[in-house]
């Protein structure tokens, strides 16, 4: 049994629905009759039109979503106008079984079924679980007039709508332990924002005492009030939004999803100790409140790095030579007998008679606050012959677009790449040659890869009940529901234990929690780290 507040918010969703069934006549005309053959199946071959969505072609070719991303495996989101799809193709006869069936079938194959082994065989079948779910909905605000007005892109930017997407994700994962898993749930929905009036509302519901888990809420204010409640009545209560890591100390019954940024320094000690040992390593932080971060990443780099590196003079010969030709292009004077690199002066006749030797070079770790230094500093040390490492710290813009542009100059001059800290992938706006020349690596809490199975089903289960594209947000919403609904059903009433060693699979990230002192609660401690290569974003792997 599923209870909620929210039944507004179904109508919300049907909006989303009623406006893009307007285009579905005019776009039927895009329908190719030919059908063609690859690889022994036969298919129609489909030209994208502009703002046509995979749904929209999948509803004019009468096959869902998902069979369509199985044969197209490069498609990601909403597909270029002018690229061309193969569709399964299905002969009359067999979409009129199909018609008769899928009422039958459409459960099992558009619920998100993960595998069954991550559900204990030991937990209780016949529980009913009660869990709370306390989140911004601004209900309030959807009355007649509002339910009337035709959706607009500023509608879409109201507060009903800014965290629709989490709501909806969260209901994809309940869809799917309910009817895949035949979890037996009590889920009551709560609109609680920064209102107190709303939080003292919600806390005087004598069903809230006898919960199991309390999920929100996302502001600070209000989730304060409600982790006080959920202590006096030892109810596990969840933190989904904050990354701030001092509201885990004295709440033991608090678990924080977000992880906080002082456990990425783990993760980098994992990234220079896997890609960086035999390279320079400049630390930039935005500005002297940074430093305490540059100082620790310091600590990290002269713990990994080697103390020299040993450079194979073929290596160093190929750079000397393409460097000694473009200044003769370039009518620009040189000593053809020395090199500058590495803070140091190279004889080019002693690497032209050694070959097969090598040259060892030292490697250095500076650090600068960019409010105060010039980083002219660092072409009197860095390398040109190798890659100089530029790790940077700051959480602003305007400060992210400038040393991105300043190292992209020293790049052209010394091979760098960059590793971007806390977290630039909120920053949406730089410039990507930039960030793919410099091979630049980020952290995040989550990365969505398009490609994997589980993201697909998502996605076209997403879109077959919202009529609309999955927001980030709304993996995060899938999540958490998807995480700790299981974790109820493995562990029951000894959840606060198990979620510190219950690990599954999520759509996006993982969750690591742990618990630094026996009265405090816990927090996530893992952070994505991916790569700008070629064009892509490529997640590197560290557990």
């Amino acid at each position: 049994m599923i209870k909620s507040k929210t039944f507004l918010f179904f109508f919300l969703a049907c909006l989303f629905t009623l406006t893009s069934k307007a285009d579905l006549i005019a776009q039927e005309s895009t329908r190719s009759h030919v059908v063609t053959e690859y690889d022994g199946k036969q298919y129609y071959i489909h030209a994208v039109t502009k703002k046509q969505s995979l749904k929209d072609i999948a509803d004019i070719y009468g096959v869902s979503v998902y069979e369509i991303m199985k044969e197209n495996k490069d498609v990601k989101k909403n597909p270029k106008a002018g690229t061309y799809l193969r569709i399964p193709y299905k002969a009359v006869e067999e979409e009129l079984v199909l018609e008769d069936t899928i009422a039958n079938d459409s459960i099992v194959e558009d619920t998100m079924s993960y595998v069954h082994e991550y559900v204990s065989s030991t937990c209780d079948a016949e529980r009913l679980y009660k869990v709370a779910l306390m989140m911004p909905l601004y209900l309030e605000q959807v009355d007649d007039e509002f339910m009337e007005t035709e959706v607009s892109s500023k509608q879409l930017l109201s507060k009903p709508f800014s965290y629709l997407h989490f709501y909806e994700g969260f209901m994809v994962a309940v869809d799917s332990m309910v009817n895949s898993l035949d979890m037996k749930l009590d889920l009551k929905v709560y609109d609680v924002d920064q209102d107190t009036n709303k939080v003292k509302t919600a806390l005087n519901d004598a069903w809230l005492v006898d919960a199991d888990i309390i999920i929100g809420p996302f502001h600070v204010k209000t989730f304060e009030r409600v982790l006080n409640f959920a202590k006096e009545n030892d109810i596990l209560i969840v933190n989904p939004m904050t990354n701030r890591d001092d509201m885990v100390v004295g709440n033991r019954n608090l678990v924080k999803v977000k992880p906080s940024y002082r456990y990425q320094m783990h993760w980098l000690d994992s990234l220079i100790k896997d890609k960086y040992v035999d390279n320079n390593i400049f630390i930039i932080a935005e500005d002297t409140s940074k430093m305490d971060y540059a100082f620790m990443i310091e600590e990290i780099a002269n713990k990994n790095i080697n103390q020299y590196s040993l450079v194979p003079n073929q290596h160093i010969k190929k750079v000397i030579k393409k460097h000694h030709d473009a200044w003769m292009i370039e009518e620009i004077e040189f000593d053809e007998n020395t090199y500058q690199s590495d803070n140091i002066t190279l004889d080019v006749s002693v690497i032209n008679r050694n070959p097969d030797d090598s040259t060892m070079l030292k490697n250095q770790v500076m650090i600068f606050d960019y409010s105060i230094d010039s980083l002219n500093k660092v072409k009197k040390i860095a390398s040109s012959i190798r890659n100089n490492v530029f790790i940077v710290y700051g959480d602003n813009r305007v400060f992210a677009t400038d040393i991105l542009n300043q190292i992209n100059i020293i790049s052209n001059e010394f091979p760098s790449e960059l590793v971007a800290l806390p977290d630039w992938s909120k920053f949406d706006r730089l410039f990507n040659e930039n960030l793919m020349k410099l091979n630049t690596i980020y952290f995040d809490d989550d990365y969505t890869d398009y490609n994997t199975y589980s993201v697909g089903k998502f996605i076209c289960k997403f879109r077959d009940t919202y009529a609309t594209e999955p927001k980030d947000i709304a993996y995060h919403g899938f999540n958490i529901a998807w995480y700790f609904l299981n974790a109820l059903m493995n562990y029951g009433d000894d959840i606060n234990i198990g979620v510190t060693l219950y690990d599954i699979p999520l759509l996006n990230t993982r969750y690591r929690f742990e618990r630094q002192n026996a009265e405090d609660g816990v927090e996530n401690t893992y952070w994505n780290l991916y790569q700008y290569q070629d064009y892509e974003k490529k997640l590197l792997r560290y557990e």
